[in-house]
């Protein structure tokens, strides 16, 4: 998924503590992902269909990055998240995405097959009435990082670059799939120009077009960087107002509900009603012969010869994670497995137990 930069991203380690790894839980953003597959291979000009008739862009390109991930990433966990329809968002503010333009109608009935496809592959479909997937994610995340977990979203949506910390990185698809990239704190700075915490109010004073956010009218992205440098947050801004001159003052304070209801609206909620079974979501437990039979079906003969590969390899593998372009070859690792010998340490008094307590706090 991630970027096939001409100047290649510098290794990074997924929440690693020392020499330590914590598995990874991947999250995927359904519908976003289904989204960027589907036009992905649209745009191609090649048609993706089945010999009766039925469209397959967005399934098959789906499923192809599934197995990428199996493939090259292995990550030990994987769920799906998407969406359910209406949220509270449209109930506080009606014409929350109204500017979006209609689904394509080739992709609606396969955001059901993939639905299915996901079912069938095993692994943990979340959705939650009520609330977008961004808000299923975030709240599976925060879960997941309590249990010690590290975490990597899957998406094309920025709204979720909120959620990143050291122990969550964001994979966010670019203008072109071939520039998808792994998000870190640092990167979100390089492309926003503000922290992860500082995303929220940031969007409540730009605004966001995609989701029809307003913002606030006239502050642009420059001015809304040089407030949060100075203020940090939306709160502080206010708190500091005549501080404030000219043109920004008057606009801030004409549209002061406006922006509150833009930082709710842009919030991604981590506390609503929705769990992950870890168990469930193991890939060890992935349905290969029904994957298979679902292949055959949707005459996915190439994925097919893949699936065929991957049967031997359910079992997650001690290969270092890569980093991936979307359908390419992998061109980041992400914590290189250390190639020198291990080394044992006996603690057997309380004075050579004390330096691994730090690291016990934090692991726990």
């Amino acid at each position: 998924l991630p970027a096939a930069d001409s100047q290649e991203q510098k290794p990074r380690n997924l929440c690693q503590i020392g020499n330590f790894m914590p598995p990874t839980l991947y999250l995927i953003d359904g519908h976003a992902l289904a989204y960027r597959t589907f036009f992905a291979l649209t745009v191609t000009g090649q048609k993706f269909s089945t010999s009766s008739g039925e469209p397959t862009a967005g399934t098959y390109g789906f499923a192809s990055v599934l197995l990428r991930l199996l493939e090259q990433e292995k990550p030990e966990y994987m769920a799906v998240a998407f969406d359910t329809g209406k949220t509270f968002r449209n109930e506080i503010f009606p014409d929350y995405k109204a500017t979006r333009a209609k689904m394509p109608d080739d992709l609606r009935p396969q955001i059901e097959r993939i639905r299915e496809m996901v079912d069938i592959f095993g692994l943990p479909r979340l959705e939650k009435e009520g609330a977008e997937a961004d808000d299923v994610l975030g709240t599976i995340a925060v879960q997941a990082v309590a249990k010690g977990l590290g975490v990597k979203i899957i998406t094309g949506d920025r709204d979720l670059l909120q959620l990143v910390n050291e122990r969550v990185l964001v994979n966010l698809a670019g203008s072109k799939l071939s520039e998808a990239k792994d998000y870190a704190a640092a990167d979100v700075v390089t492309a926003l120009g503000v922290r992860p915490d500082q995303v929220v109010d940031y969007k409540a004073l730009v605004g966001d077009k995609s989701d029809n956010i307003p913002g606030v009218g006239g502050v642009g992205e420059k001015t809304a960087i040089s407030l949060l440098e100075k203020y940090d947050n939306l709160d502080e801004i206010y708190a500091h107002l005549e501080e404030i001159t000219g043109r920004v003052k008057t606009l801030l304070e004409r549209d002061r509900d406006q922006a509150y209801l833009s930082r709710d609206l842009a919030t991604i909620r981590t506390d609503i009603a929705v769990s992950l079974d870890l168990e469930k979501a193991q890939t060890k437990y992935l349905d290969l012969p029904a994957i298979e039979q679902f292949f055959a079906r949707m005459e996915f003969r190439t994925l097919l010869a893949r699936l065929k590969k991957i049967a031997g390899q359910v079992e997650p593998s001690p290969l270092p994670r890569q980093q991936l372009s979307l359908f390419g070859e992998p061109v980041q690792q992400i914590g290189e497995t250390p190639a020198y010998e291990l080394k044992t340490v006996v603690v057997d008094t309380p004075a050579a137990l004390k330096p691994w307590r730090m690291t016990c706090s934090l692991l726990r």
